[in-house]
């Protein structure tokens, strides 16, 4: 079994917990949510990923390109939708059915949104910039009314 390491990351819109392997990234937890198991405290090696944090629930842009994500566990067709959506810009949308269509199964778009269901890198992988084809928000992981902010911050609503 992987080791994992625990750090808090206090923000602007409070603590984040990141779960973190030697790979990278494991698992980001939004305010309020975290492990249910308890894992060693460690600072994470990206000493930026706290400021990059503030800057971005602050409203400014943030590109997550540097952060390597450990997608251990992924099956291979919700590694090739959360590929997708890591490529959509700040501020813009996509439907479910695109992120299929990006993916190479134009039909799959349910199953795009279960993909998206069990994304463990909110924010550095946007799934909140997916949305329904009829102009709905969609679901989210996150806590309630999230999604809509994180848009409306983007300026994408």
């Amino acid at each position: 079994m992987k080791k994992l390491f625990a750090s808090r990351i206090d923000t602007i819109k409070g603590d984040f917990i990141v779960l973190w392997s030697e790979e990278g990234i494991f698992e980001l937890f939004f305010p309020g949510a975290g492990p249910v198991k308890a894992y060693p405290a460690k600072d994470p090696p990206w000493p930026q990923l706290a400021a990059d944090l503030d800057r971005y629930l602050a409203g400014g842009p943030v590109t997550w390109v540097g952060y390597p994500l450990d997608c251990s566990g992924y099956g291979e067709f919700s590694g090739r939708i959360l590929a997708e959506v890591s490529r959509i810009p700040y501020g813009q949308v996509f439907t479910y059915r695109q992120m299929a269509e990006r993916a190479g199964s134009p039909l799959a778009w349910r199953a795009a949104g279960q993909a998206l269901a069990s994304n463990r890198h909110p924010l550095i992988v946007p799934c909140h910039r997916v949305v329904g084809s009829n102009g709905k928000i969609g679901g989210f992981s996150g806590p309630a009314g999230w999604k809509e902010m994180l848009l409306k911050l983007e300026g994408a609503v």
